[in-house]
């Protein structure tokens, strides 16, 4: 756990124990948008590469998608053997879900 983390974590407890009543501003606000921050950073960093240096980020959730019977039909009509098939599904469904 950084340090940052926990100052947020230590931030939000005073605050929930009443701790910043005589606080100006919109206090509730700011630990709302703490409170998201440190629900986003919960899931661990997938290391990619940009120039040869890792960088670390986390990925966002996307829903899978998937072939329709309709593609499937146009793309076997397309494809003179089974490989070609097959490589056609690949590229499809890298299309789909890039």
């Amino acid at each position: 756990m950084t340090d940052l983390r926990k100052a947020a974590e230590a931030l939000i407890k005073h605050w929930e124990a009443g701790e910043f009543q005589n606080c100006t501003g919109n206090m509730a606000g700011h630990i709302g948008l703490l409170r998201q921050a440190l629900a986003q950073t919960e899931k661990p960093p997938v290391k990619t590469y940009c120039g040869g240096k890792p960088n670390y980020c986390i990925p966002e959730e996307r829903e899978w998608v998937g072939l329709t019977e309709e593609d499937a039909k146009e793309l076997y009509e397309y494809s003179a053997t089974e490989w070609q098939f097959a490589q056609a599904i690949e590229a499809k469904l890298k299309e789909k879900n890039t």
